[in-house]
């Protein structure tokens, strides 16, 4: 989850009906998820969002009964009805159902129970590449047609799906959630300073992955990343779970060889089995995140039991994931790339993963993200996108209302700007669009960067009744 706000999670009386689940926000990425999820198991799902379109549609097509706006009236038959952190305690379905006395859980208890009622389980976290990581591992194992739930849909895919037997799933840190979990495997892929609104820094961050972790039998995590380390050692001091580690250090247990620029624009990964065998796959997306995104599939694969060519093979039949670091197409020889990076060192990471795709220059355009995190990480933001050669800045979506109140881009600008980058301020996604079209010109790759809005803005860009590249 990227914006959230600082919420109480009260624990549920009891074992949950889900049945006949009603989640307020259905269309979120998590929400939406878990609806897929329970929908294929064969419940009655409905839900309701402000904002619909193709994620709607997808749910609908799963047979959930989804609602344009929040209304009491949509709650009608219910079982359960599901909140996650970014409903406001005064949405008139969640008061509704309390007035009816119909049971009102966060997201995060009704994932809990599905972990908790299955044999096999694993769930994965980090700050960042989780979404990536939860469907490459599905992909890995997918012989064993696992049910999953991730925070986003592989490429021509949806985010959940009802197998049988072992769970894999995205566990949220956002709001401290994630400590709720009890898996048999528990993959960690980093620590970071970030959601500002709950953490008070990376020593905060990890605190709650080493409660998360050390209810596991076995955790997966990096070597490499220095918030993920310190957990490890926490994890090791408390005693009682299996460490195995991956990454590009010698002492990983999954230790990454080689990543290998494909000619398709992704990477052939080679990384050295716990076993002593080298083992060798493809990923489908630049950029060193989804190489270590596939190191904690494969490590969790093996974990699981599953054979080191099993796992390769799974992985290299991985399309990608929507929204990380995604080809959307390509006009008069400009790539347009869609990212999901919000964070600083995502932004870096998905700059530097353009880069592997031309030798001409990265055309950026940033749709920061909430308003307490631009205030604490704006500075690095901006610094962040210096790395680009040119950045087109939107204005700040903050779709949670925060007490402290809006908050604009001017410190991005400034701190971008004062790193030495041409920064081009526009006011939506139409002028982005211009602006871009100015810019570009053949052999350079622009990519569409942020939460939010900025989603659909490689569509104006591409789509041949505009196609503002082509002028």
């Amino acid at each position: 989850m990227v914006e959230t706000r600082y919420v109480e999670i009260p624990a549920p009386a009891g074992r949950l009906d889900l049945t006949r689940p009603h989640f307020v926000g259905v269309c979120g990425a998590g929400m939406s998820a878990l609806a897929h999820l329970l929908a294929g198991r064969g419940a009655q799902v409905s839900g309701s969002d402000v904002k619909t379109g193709e994620t709607a549609s997808r749910l609908e097509t799963a047979g959930c009964r989804v609602r344009a706006g929040h209304d009491a009236a949509n709650i009608a038959g219910a079982s359960v009805v599901v909140w996650s952190s970014v409903i406001d305690a005064a949405n008139p379905e969640v008061l509704g159902a309390r007035a009816a006395g119909v049971p009102v859980v966060h997201r995060s208890h009704l994932l809990a129970q599905l972990v908790a009622g299955v044999d096999r389980s694993v769930v994965v976290t980090g700050t960042h590449g989780k979404s990536t990581a939860t469907a490459m591992l599905a992909a890995a194992v997918g012989h064993l047609s696992p049910s999953w739930a991730a925070g986003a849909a592989p490429v021509g895919g949806v985010n959940g799906h009802a197998g049988a037997g072992l769970l894999i799933a995205e566990g949220d840190e956002s709001d401290r959630s994630v400590a709720l979990y009890r898996p048999e495997v528990a993959v960690v892929l980093n620590a970071d300073d970030d959601h500002p609104e709950t953490f008070a820094g990376t020593a905060d961050v990890v605190g709650t992955l080493t409660d998360f972790a050390t209810q596991a039998g076995t955790l997966v995590v990096s070597a490499d990343d220095a918030g993920a380390r310190e957990v490890t050692g926490r994890v090791r001091g408390q005693g009682g779970t299996k460490v195995v580690t991956f990454g590009e250090s010698t002492e990983a247990d999954v230790q990454l060889l080689s990543a290998v620029p494909t000619a398709a624009g992704g990477s052939t990964v080679t990384v050295l089995d716990p076993r002593g065998v080298q083992v060798s796959w493809t990923v489908p997306s630049p950029g060193r995140a989804a190489v270590l995104a596939s190191l904690a599939a494969y490590a969790a694969g093996r974990v699981l039991g599953e054979a080191p060519q099993v796992l390769a093979s799974g992985l290299s039949g991985f399309a990608g994931v929507q929204r990380r670091m995604q080809l959307l197409g390509a006009v008069e020889g400009v790539r347009v790339v869609d990212s999901f990076a919000h964070h600083p060192t995502a932004i870096t990471a998905d700059i530097a993963a353009a880069r592997e795709l031309t030798d001409g220059r990265v055309l950026v355009a940033f749709e920061p993200c909430g308003a307490t995190r631009v205030r604490v990480l704006g500075l690095r933001m901006g610094a962040a996108l210096a790395g680009a050669d040119e950045v087109v800045l939107l204005p700040v979506r903050d779709a949670v209302a925060t007490e402290a109140g809006a908050v604009t881009g001017e410190g991005i600008e400034h701190a971008a700007a004062s790193a030495g980058v041409r920064v081009h301020a526009a006011d939506g996604l139409v002028r982005a669009a211009v602006v871009l079209a100015g810019l570009a010109r053949p052999g350079d790759v622009v990519v569409t960067m942020g939460v939010g809005e900025v989603a659909g803005l490689g569509a104006l860009l591409l789509q041949p009744e505009a196609r503002p590249l082509a002028v």
